[in-house]
């Protein structure tokens, strides 16, 4: 189907009706890197437990780096038996402490039409106390609606996400970002979700975790010459997914991407983007892990810590992987509760790491994703400026433009999105409004760039506003 015939509505966000917007002026430009995404920083919400310091540390250097406007960070206060990742939550304490204040704060803010995914801080509890277990990300993913025990056991349920295959003869989906997928689905979109990190026993330490971060952020439209390497071996953990080497690797090929098949990497590996292998423990290669890399291990306790059973999957973290998954409870040998080989495509055709999971799993119920979910190493590159701006500070009638210059000519940004304050404000390249009467102060507005096709990847520039229309 043609991209064209897409609904119009939504594409970086869907914009609520008329609103009364704050009135704003130039100030100062911020620090912020002109960087593109599929998903965009505005369009997760962010969560930090408020009664762990790590926690809210984390969430708050995450949102420097990618630009996650503050109204978007929402602070969670969690008991301090249920704020580490050893826990079990309850489903009606999930419902209590999580589900409901979170998307109270959303519609409070202004900001739940255009939330297309939920990013966890650390000090949260991974997994959910039914039977069998799920995830957080699991429940988050079902919008709090507990799935059949059948399925999950079975791995039946079928993510709308999932792009395939299937099977060794079957074919996957073309890639798509969240937005373009939500149109689609409309009330049947799930919600998609990471965790920043795992800290406490057998996680990472917070510098580690910063790191990892910091990583993924420095990996965007890097388009690195780079290796995936996909482990071979007896183990079932391995076998059952060998399969779909094939077909993942003929695509990564056409994208000009390197694969190779070895039970581990060559120890000099300079060239490392991904891992992708099936073992009980493991020792991660110590060889040079590219920006952005995704390396895990398909094995049943990867993400259980209350456990010293079998390497974690923070094992990659501490290495120098971007990302990383596992299983919180026993889930088998079973390929689908786990990414399948072509969460690498969705990758090199320039999704970010979140939505190259989400589509390369067809039941992500027990699954824990871990790492930065924003990193698009094969991301385009573009550059939003905005004009305009007169005075300062500014008053009366404002009208601000944006252009958009991408390093490809070919790749266009037909849609710009104009926030508030982190709120949607307006559509269109040209953002005009009186200023009478609008209270004074500085507030910030950023101008979203959004690609047309299936993988709407977005620029976009902040500005620092301040206005002045007289009085106090």
């Amino acid at each position: 189907m043609r991209s064209t015939a897409l609904p119009e509505a939504g594409a970086c966000g869907i914009l609520t009706p008329a609103m009364t917007f704050r009135t704003i002026a130039l100030f100062i430009v911020l620090g912020l890197p002109c960087r593109v995404f599929g998903l965009g920083p505005h369009e997760i919400l962010l969560l930090a437990n408020a009664d762990s310091v790590d926690s809210v540390r984390v969430a708050k250097e995450y949102a420097r780096l990618r630009g996650v406007p503050e109204q978007n960070l929402v602070r969670l206060s969690m008991p301090r038996e249920l704020g580490r990742a050893a826990a079990a939550l309850k489903p009606a304490d999930f419902t209590r402490l999580i589900w409901l204040p979170a998307n109270r704060q959303a519609r409070r803010r202004g900001i739940e039409d255009h939330i297309l995914a939920w990013v966890y801080s650390v000090d949260f509890p991974v997994r959910i106390a039914v039977k069998p277990e799920i995830s957080i990300q699991g429940l988050t993913f079902l919008r709090n609606r507990l799935p059949d025990p059948d399925e999950v056991e079975k791995g039946t349920y079928a993510s709308p996400l999932f792009a395939g295959p299937l099977n060794i003869a079957g074919k996957a989906h073309e890639s798509q970002t969240l937005d373009v997928l939500r149109l689609w689905l409309r009330n049947e979109m799930p919600l998609p979700s990471m965790m920043l990190g795992v800290s406490g026993p057998r996680g990472n330490t917070v510098e580690e975790i910063l790191e990892c971060l910091r990583r993924g952020a420095a990996s965007d439209g890097g388009m690195p010459e780079a290796t995936v390497y996909f482990g071979k071996g007896r183990d079932i953990r391995s076998t059952c997914r060998e399969w779909q080497y094939g077909t993942a690797r003929r695509e990564l090929f056409r994208l000009g991407v390197r694969s190779a098949v070895a039970a581990t990497p060559p120890r000099d590996a300079d060239d490392i983007i991904g891992i992708f292998m099936g073992a009980a423990n493991v020792i991660p290669p110590r060889g040079r892990y590219l920006p952005g890399c995704i390396a895990e291990h398909l094995t049943s306790a990867s993400a259980v810590f209350h456990s010293d059973h079998q390497t974690k999957l923070t094992a990659w973290i501490k290495t120098g992987a971007t990302a990383s998954a596992g299983a919180v409870t026993e889930p088998y040998s079973n390929w689908k509760k786990f990414p399948c080989a072509h969460v690498y495509v969705h990758y090199a055709r320039g999704c970010t790491v979140l939505e190259s999971f989400f589509q390369a799993i067809r039941c992500p119920l027990q699954i824990l994703l871990v790492g930065e979910p924003l990193a698009a190493p094969w991301g385009p590159k573009a550059e939003v400026s905005i004009g305009g701006l007169g005075t300062d500070p500014l008053a009366g009638t404002v009208a601000l433009t944006a252009e958009v210059s991408a390093t490809n000519p070919v790749e266009l940004y037909g849609r710009i999105v104009w926030l508030v304050d982190g709120r949607p404000a307006a559509e269109g390249r040209r953002f005009e409004w009186d200023t009478a009467g609008a209270p004074n102060g500085v507030h910030r507005v950023r101008a979203v760039a959004c690609r047309t096709g299936f993988i709407r990847s977005q620029a976009f520039r902040e500005l620092e506003i301040e206005v002045r229309n007289g009085g106090e």
